[in-house]
């Protein structure tokens, strides 16, 4: 195997949930007096949140609390058929247990990425994370990388950090890592990395061979 120690994106990586994520952006802009189509709201919506509140909200004058607040009453009321692992993230996950190397969960996300990872039965497969509830700066800043590096003591040559955003990318190249880019929809096609994949089957042939 290329890489022994592989950090993991949650939104977009391991889940497929941008659909689901826009919809809530969408439903809490129009509870905050804005509006936002969804087609015109998901491309924003994939790059962060953030970028959905300086695009559709801010120029409102929309606090951008009051954004988020309106958004986390929308983003966990529908059910567990539109948060769903994309094709072959069990087997990827695993693959990288057999051959000699370990998961870990680095997202922007708090509570919420435990629960989905429990409910599909996947928490076992990481041997540690970093959420938001741990409080480092967001990506692209390499703080919480360097941390869980650290704290387990890994070499970084045999590191690889697995994104579907710039930010994420950016935060391993900013921890001296690797880094792997999931991208399905082909949404950066001309970011710089020798590691793009448009689904898990050719990351699992690839770098857990």
């Amino acid at each position: 195997m290329i890489y022994r120690h592989f950090f993991w994106d949650f939104d977009g990586t391991l889940y497929d949930t941008y659909a689901r994520i826009t919809r809530a952006c969408v439903a809490a802009l129009r509870d905050v007096g804005a509006s936002a189509s969804y087609d015109a709201a998901y491309p924003v919506a994939k790059r962060s949140l953030d970028a959905c509140y300086r695009t559709f909200a801010a120029p409102l004058g929309v606090e951008k609390d009051v954004f988020l607040d309106a958004y986390h009453v929308h983003s966990e009321t529908e059910g567990p058929e539109s948060i769903r692992p994309y094709p072959g993230v069990r087997e990827t996950l695993q693959a990288v247990i057999d051959g000699g190397g370990y998961n870990y969960l680095y997202t922007h996300r708090g509570a919420s990425a435990a629960k989905w990872l429990q409910y599909d039965g996947l928490e076992g497969l990481f041997i540690d994370a970093v959420t938001s509830l741990d409080g480092f700066p967001s990506k692209p800043a390499p703080d919480a990388l360097n941390f869980l590096i650290q704290k387990h003591g890994l070499g970084r040559a045999e590191c690889v950090m697995v994104g579907d955003r710039d930010i994420d990318l950016d935060a391993g190249k900013n921890a001296g890592i690797a880094c792997a880019l999931f991208d399905p929809e082909g949404f950066y096609p001309d970011y710089d990395t020798p590691w793009k994949f448009t689904d898990m089957a050719a990351l699992r042939r690839a770098l857990t061979a």
